[in-house]
């Protein structure tokens, strides 16, 4: 059987089912996580500005090997975070390739140092992409530290288009890039809930229900999420849905209050049952981002049913938006394309119900499993 290490900051939510799924094809996984961060204790996070534990599993350790790093001082946020007795493990156990989750936290290039040293294949997984808001300095300095840092890895995973298109601008070659499409566990998303009585318990019997999700902070940019609610206040079968929590969430209740709109609702944070609850009744995702890596709130609304308007700054939408087939794309800020686009779905029933049977054909491609096939072919 191979054997695979795999590098982590701690038990993220999304990567849980990947880890789960490596015994199915016949490989080892074992997973290195420099923190115990979200199991022993409640997740503080910031932009949320609460403290929560994700609910997906019961046990999100069952079904792989995992090491933890003892005695750490430094939380996910800090780049010293890292591994003690990293290169000693990895050395006894003798890994076909290890699999590194980023190159922001010390943990990760101290993986990549020992991996080379001891002869290990090393694959690289990042979400980055080309369209990050950051100035020209510093994307001409990035661009040259990285076009000779990736040059020493073996091998890269990208999630998406836009995820490839980063890697080929810095020179990585195509026979090194292989395909891992970004993902949520489809089925969570897909189990069967009793729709009338959640309809009931949040009074919306008869309604179109929109929704956002996300943290309420600038980047996500709920501003055009609002603005979209105030345009439609007088169509009294359409209602608005907030689900989230973070600094902008006393905005949001002042521009709801101040509009005297009665047509848009504030959920607050929602941990992922829930939330799975409330996409199950939902006719359309609204993603306002004014930048995403790749925005996994598209996976879950599509494996749920839902359709999506998604900005064009969000990396899911290249792979995920097909126009007038699983959602429509705008440019962030754009108000008046937003307005248009909702308008050919929300107010189009034989439309959008085509639309929800597309978003389930298209997400049943986005699983772990294309992220396993690739990393057995490479190893």
């Amino acid at each position: 059987m191979k054997k695979i290490a795999i590098i982590t900051t701690h038990p993220i939510q999304y990567q849980i089912p990947l880890f789960k799924k490596f015994n199915k094809y016949k490989i080892k996984a074992d997973v290195f996580f420099a923190s115990t961060h979200g199991l022993s204790s409640k997740i503080a996070d910031s932009e949320f500005s609460l403290k929560f534990n994700w609910d997906t599993y019961k046990n999100p350790l069952k079904g792989y090997k995992s090491y933890f790093s003892k005695n750490q001082k430094n939380t996910i946020f800090d780049f010293n975070l890292s591994f003690k007795n990293l290169e000693k493990i990895l050395k006894r156990n003798h890994y076909d390739a290890i699999l590194i989750f980023g190159w922001n936290k010390t943990i990760y290039l101290k993986a990549f140092l020992i991996a080379k040293k001891l002869g290990i294949k090393t694959i690289l997984r990042v979400e980055t992409n080309l369209n990050s808001k950051i100035s020209l300095i510093k994307k001409y300095l990035k661009f040259c530290i990285l076009k000779v840092y990736l040059k020493f890895f073996d091998y890269f995973l990208y999630i998406g288009s836009l995820n490839k298109d980063f890697y080929s601008f810095h020179g990585v070659p195509k026979k090194k890039l292989y395909y891992a499409p970004y993902f949520v566990e489809n089925s969570f998303f897909e189990k069967n809930l009793n729709k009338k009585n959640l309809r009931k318990k949040l009074n919306l019997k008869n309604k179109k229900i929109v929704i956002f999700v996300g943290k309420l902070i600038d980047r996500k940019n709920p501003h055009d999420f609002l603005k979209l609610a105030h345009k439609f206040q007088n169509n009294k079968r359409i209602h608005f849905l907030i689900i989230g929590s973070g600094e902008l969430n006393f905005y949001c209740k002042n521009f709801i209050n101040s509009h005297k709109l009665k047509n848009i609702s504030m959920l607050g944070f929602l941990n992922q049952k829930k939330i799975r609850e409330v996409y199950s009744i939902s006719d359309l995702l609204i993603l306002t981002s004014k930048y995403e890596t790749w925005g996994l709130v598209v996976n879950e609304a599509m494996a749920s049913g839902v359709p999506v308007i998604a900005t064009k700054e969000s990396g899911a939408t290249k792979d995920l938006i097909e126009s007038g087939v699983t959602g429509y794309s705008y440019n962030c800020g754009n108000i008046k394309e937003l307005f248009s686009h909702f308008n050919k779905i929300i107010l189009n029933i034989k439309k959008l119900k085509t639309m929800k049977k597309n978003v389930k054909k298209k997400i049943k491609k986005f699983t772990s499993d294309e992220t396993i096939k690739s990393i057995k072919k490479i190893i």
